[in-house]
């Protein structure tokens, strides 16, 4: 009746709610990282869930077309077929002919066996790929909910947000080196350098001016490259 409809409406509209709680994660980069790749593996999971399906009318037809007993309808014997591969309370199979066996026994095999392992082989390897940049990963999916977010914003409010965050003004990247503008700056931890991964800088940057009447320095550029290439090797 109406009591029921209502009842499944707001069991729908709180499964909803509490889904939509999992963009609070995005708040700290291991938590997004792991969402994110929980995601991506949910696609590759879908795309075999589609042959799975298919394999099911496949053989729910050939059983359905037989007109053994449990299979005397399509949607009948794709129950069944779920039922023995999920092995939730299977149905008798004794009194079935040679050639329904043998078709239930492959699509157990090819299911179970086949595409199951194809699945694990397939989340393995994502995964692995995943895992190798899932900082950036991280960052890319931050960006996105943050971007959707923006959107329900009023664009009055946007430009207070943008002006505030003085996109227009130069970035200082050394005391008188004045650097473009467009970004906000951030300060690199001291521990950075002394880190076991760090890699220096390959740019080196000569402040002041660019005049061609006043070259920069030749043996001072080449002298910084060295040290730098001395450091990296180190």
């Amino acid at each position: 009746g109406q009591v029921g409809w209502v009842s499944h409406v707001e069991a729908w509209v709180a499964l909803t709610l509490w889904m939509q709680l999992v963009q609070v994660l995005v708040m700290s980069t291991r938590l997004a990282a792991l969402l994110y790749t929980v995601k991506e593996l949910f696609s590759d999971v879908f795309r075999l869930l589609v042959l799975v399906a298919l394999s099911f009318f496949a053989f729910g037809t050939y059983l359905t077309c037989l007109q053994e007993e449990h299979f005397n309808e399509f949607f009948a014997s794709c129950l069944v077929l779920l039922r023995v591969i999920l092995d939730l309370d299977p149905p008798e199979l004794d009194r079935l002919g040679g050639w329904a066996l043998m078709m239930i026994v492959l699509f157990v095999i090819g299911v179970q066996i086949g595409m199951l392992s194809i699945l694990i082989a397939q989340l393995s390897l994502a995964y692995e790929h995943l895992s190798t940049d899932k900082q950036g990963y991280a960052k890319m999916n931050r960006v996105f909910v943050c971007v959707e977010i923006e959107s329900f914003l009023p664009l009055q409010q946007r430009r207070d947000i943008h002006d505030a965050l003085g996109f227009e003004n130069p970035l200082e990247f050394d005391s008188g080196d004045v650097g473009p503008a467009g970004g906000v700056q951030a300060l690199q931890n001291s521990g950075v350098r002394a880190h076991p991964k760090y890699v220096p800088d390959r740019i080196i940057r000569s402040p002041g001016s660019a005049s061609a009447k006043e070259p920069w320095p030749e043996g001072g550029l080449k002298a910084k490259g060295n040290a730098m290439d001395k450091e990296g090797v180190e």
